[in-house]
């Protein structure tokens, strides 16, 4: 059934592309189309990352931005979203290029691909993780599972059990970081704290951590965009009305106190946000907001609302592992999701 499922998807793809139908030009003409990255990993990392449906390679990365510039008017997201928002129109559709997180291989890996290509993108950041180089929630759960499946199974299942995941899962890091999102902040870190203690310390790996100040600074010195993607990057929509506030107001205050420029731009954790809580992203003073909800934007998007394309490793790649423009196309001009 997969193998059936993979030749569909080609040959969809290559049927597509030569009939121009997943051109740019034509499926994406007058839209704004966002790109999502989070983590850049060379191959022999990301082999070991417990999160790899979240990560790229450098090669990769450079692969897309060729055919990103082939096909697009590839920017940041504040300068595509009010190029989209105006009159102007440059000659090929717009498409800004976004990464989540703020984590070291950002700068290590993904900004010299970038600089090389002269591509210029927005990195959202969380504040109190570049404040005290801490592990993300989500990243803290997969690498602590990790570590307990060749550890201590047994301890796992009790954990996992506790957290509110049923039976043996077949995916257990993404069946725990599911599970948590739906918690209150306060019962999260609880469980996240007792998964720490069955592990021990040092859960994150010594090549990984968060960006520096001066990395940030010197991002934003170089033409990139930084955006906030909050505080402490919890799922907004379950935060109080005074945590709110801080989480979006104060995550911004602190990042123009930072890099002495203006941040226009906000990213909500985990893609999760309802209508109190894009009237306080509104409210700090912000122009732009994204989503995790997949599409391309039309003219009159809301833009405290906007959809993106999330990009993992392998996508563009036929059955066979060949990379084909035409299966990447497919993915980012929103025809047949999920499929390739």
């Amino acid at each position: 059934m997969r193998k059936f499922k993979h030749f569909v998807r080609d040959t969809a793809a290559e049927i597509l592309h030569a009939s121009h139908l997943t051109c740019p030009a034509f499926r994406a003409r007058n839209k704004l189309t966002i790109a999502t990255f989070h983590r850049v990993l060379p191959a022999s990392i990301l082999a070991q990352y417990p999160l790899p449906g979240i990560a790229v390679t450098p090669e990769e990365l450079r692969r897309f931005l060729e055919v990103f510039q082939e096909h697009y008017s590839v920017g940041s997201l504040h300068e595509s979203a009010r190029l989209h928002q105006s009159d102007q129109r440059p000659e090929k559709p717009l498409l800004a290029i976004t990464f989540d997180d703020g984590q070291l291989d950002n700068y290590l890996f993904a900004l010299p691909v970038l600089n090389a290509l002269n591509v210029r993108a927005s990195f959202f950041v969380v504040t109190d993780a570049i404040e005290g180089n801490e592990v993300l929630w989500h990243d803290k759960i997969a690498y602590a599972v990790q570590k307990l499946q060749q550890r201590d199974a047994s301890a796992l299942q009790t954990w996992l059990s506790g957290l509110g995941v049923q039976g043996h899962a077949s995916d257990p890091v993404n069946a725990a970081i599911a599970a948590a999102k739906l918690l209150e902040p306060g019962e999260r870190a609880g469980h996240v704290g007792r998964l720490e203690q069955l592990t021990g310390s040092h859960i994150r790996p010594d090549w990984d951590g968060m960006m520096t100040w001066d990395q940030i600074r010197e991002m934003r010195s170089g033409g990139h965009e930084i955006g906030s993607h909050s505080k402490s990057h919890p799922i907004l929509p379950l935060v109080s009305d005074e945590a709110l506030h801080h989480e979006i107001r104060h995550s911004r205050d602190l990042l123009e106190a930072q890099i002495d420029h203006e941040v226009r731009s906000f990213c909500y954790p985990n893609g999760d946000y309802d209508e109190r809580v894009s009237a306080c992203v509104r409210q700090a003073g912000y122009e732009f907001a994204v989503t995790t909800r997949y599409g391309i934007n039309p003219k009159d998007s809301d833009p405290y609302s906007l959809r993106r394309i999330d990009l993992q490793s392998g996508y563009g790649k036929n059955a066979a592992g060949t990379f084909r423009s035409s299966g990447l196309l497919l993915r980012m001009t929103g025809l047949l999701p999920g499929m390739s």
